[in-house]
């Protein structure tokens, strides 16, 4: 007779079962990082087990198979061990001491799958935080890390940079390296190159480097910016890029880097008007495009870099240097991944399809719009051929969203590339990323996906953000152009909606957790209330703002806590 199974999580490829149980503890204790996985490997054997490396069936692919008096591993590589080891933990049951005979086919169906952090918008996270990350996303099969950087990174001789921004320092990024390469995760360095570099050209010292050095006009928005943000591209540019390459890539194994290069807004206005005004901004981009590639591959790395500008024009994408790896970002439901990614096959292109979590701007997250932003990008990724995904988490404005709404995304992106099916059984992988029971991960799973839907009670809605996070953070002079349109009976369905969060909210066992959810409920409510024309009193205010620096300062340094406080309430303190 067929042993019960075990949930596996995420789902194998295929699960036969066979017949009969086996003694679990006959297989000894089970390898846990990259180099026993190696050793096992290399010897062909171990307690109750024996191993055939097989790398013909792909890197990280596996068949094990449990049999009455043996188990046998095919693997691809280390990490298919790795991975076949992590299977056979969720198979071991802590009160029975026997195992299910059976056999599992498993492997990605994606070789990349990336997570991005962005580290640079105030919160960098302890490196506890950092550590735990890395546990998770090996669980959840992840292989690539990135941490989005523009100035959080302790670069020799630049402090006046990054003093008050509790920064990553070359031997924390060093360790945090060792902790990835002994999981299977390849940490890739990425630093942003030419635009989004206020951090850097706010300061005297660096605004001669700028396309813009007293100001410019967005171009979407029409406002003037004082603080000028894109590098102007020249070399003098180039030569302060390389110095900065020259510092952070040592910390690294990996041998790619992502240079950024995305919304370079103020191209064209300043210093390379005229080149633009007689070759083009696509041009332009491009040929500086090229001289950072070139940097980045004179370091002998593979560059990787924000395809947003090319896919513009797609009749320059082909022009980009061959060994750079484009990725293509979208964050809404209903971005062209499809006909963006076909388009880039055409051309014979290697590259990357990054979806977002869709909870920066948010409190309370965006889940219908992150869940589907994830099956259609990684179904692109999957129809054309696309090397990965790289999800990413921003910060944009303050990076006031708790934690945990970046979860649901996670879980569901990660896991869709590995699989190559979307999944709804996104609770396992709750317990992983907040390490606690499967047993508490429901309680969870039910609050997230409650608060994620909070959007969906006023039909007004903003690109890649949470209306309830505009009615809170927006100054008094612009509140009225996000609460016109939206009706009375629609803010008393939101405040509804929040009140039936709350029972979901303490059934949550975990306390921090339970904490950092409703302290996004709270925060939201006070969006509401000031949507109706109220004012927060300062006592609300004082306790939210204590709450929220307790939230953050469990997972994040000090750095950027102060300027973040300062984005969060829009109106000044009564």
């Amino acid at each position: 007779m067929s042993a019960p199974v075990p949930p596996l999580f995420p789902s194998p490829r295929e699960i036969i079962l066979g017949e009969g149980r086996t003694d679990a503890s006959r297989l000894g204790p089970l390898p846990t990082k990259m180099v026993e996985a190696q050793a096992l490997l290399q010897a062909g054997q171990a307690t109750g087990w024996r191993v055939d490396h097989r790398p013909e069936l792909g890197a990280e692919c596996f068949h094990l198979t449990i049999g009455p008096e043996v188990a046998r591993l095919a693997a691809g590589d280390a990490a298919a061990v790795l991975h076949a080891a992590r299977a056979l933990r969720q198979l071991r049951q802590p009160d029975d001491p026997a195992l299910p005979c059976l056999t599992i086919v498993d492997g990605p169906a994606l070789p990349v799958r990336g997570f991005m952090l962005d580290v640079s918008r105030g919160k960098v996270p302890t490196m506890a935080e950092l550590l735990r990350l890395v546990s998770a996303l090996a669980e959840l099969r992840a292989n690539q890390l990135q941490l989005y950087v523009e100035h959080t990174f302790a670069f020799p001789g630049h402090e006046d940079t990054w003093r008050d921004a509790s920064p990553l320092t070359a031997a924390q990024i060093r360790a945090l390296d060792d902790a990835c390469a002994e999981v299977g995760i390849e940490l890739v360095p990425n630093l942003n190159t030419f635009g989004h570099l206020e951090r850097w050209l706010r300061h005297p010292r660096y605004r001669a480097l700028a396309e813009c050095p007293e100001g410019w006009i967005h171009p979407l928005t029409g406002q003037f910016k004082p603080i000028p943000g894109t590098l102007k591209p020249d070399a003098a540019s180039l030569t302060f890029v390389d110095a900065l390459l020259a510092d952070y890539l040592p910390c690294f194994r990996s041998r790619q880097v992502n240079i950024g290069g995305d919304e370079p807004w103020e191209l064209g206005q300043g210093f390379s008007k005229q080149a633009v005004a007689e070759r083009g901004k696509h041009r332009v981009y491009l040929e500086h495009l090229r001289k950072l590639c070139a940097l980045a591959s004179g370091r002998g790395h593979t560059p990787q870099f924000w395809g947003d500008i090319l896919l513009e024009d797609l009749a320059l994408a082909q022009e980009a240097p061959a060994e750079a790896v484009p990725v293509v970002w979208g964050y809404d439901a209903g971005h062209p991944f499809d006909a963006q990614g076909g388009r880039l096959r055409e051309l014979g292109r290697t590259y990357l399809v990054a979806p977002g979590t869709s909870t920066w701007q948010s409190f309370t997250g965006r889940l219908d719009n992150a869940l589907t932003n994830q099956r259609e990008a990684i179904s692109a990724a999957l129809a054309h051929g696309a090397r990965g995904i790289l999800l990413t988490s921003w910060g944009d404005n303050g990076n006031h969203q708790p934690w945990p709404t970046n979860w649901p995304a996670m879980v569901a992106g990660l896991t869709h590339a590995w699989t190559g099916k979307p999944t709804e059984a996104l609770a396992p992988g709750y317990a992983v990323l907040g390490s606690f029971s499967a047993e508490a991960a429901p309680a969870v799973a039910q609050a997230l996906t409650h608060l994620g839907r909070l959007d969906g009670q006023i039909a007004k809605a903003h690109r890649n953000k949470s209306l309830t996070w505009d009615f809170l953070t927006a100054k008094p002079e612009a509140l009225t152009q996000f609460t016109e349109g939206v009706t009375a009976e629609e803010l008393r369905r939101a405040w509804t909606y929040l009140d039936e969060a709350a029972p979901l909210l303490a059934a949550i066992t975990a306390d921090d957790i339970r904490e950092e959810l409703t302290l996004g409920a709270d925060l939201a409510r006070a969006g509401l209330h000031r949507a109706e024309g109220k004012t927060l009193s300062q006592r609300k205010r004082g306790a939210l703002t204590e709450r929220y620096q307790a939230a953050w300062l469990k997972r994040a340094r000090p750095g950027g806590l102060d300027e973040s406080v300062g984005t969060l309430f829009g109106d000044p303190a009564p």
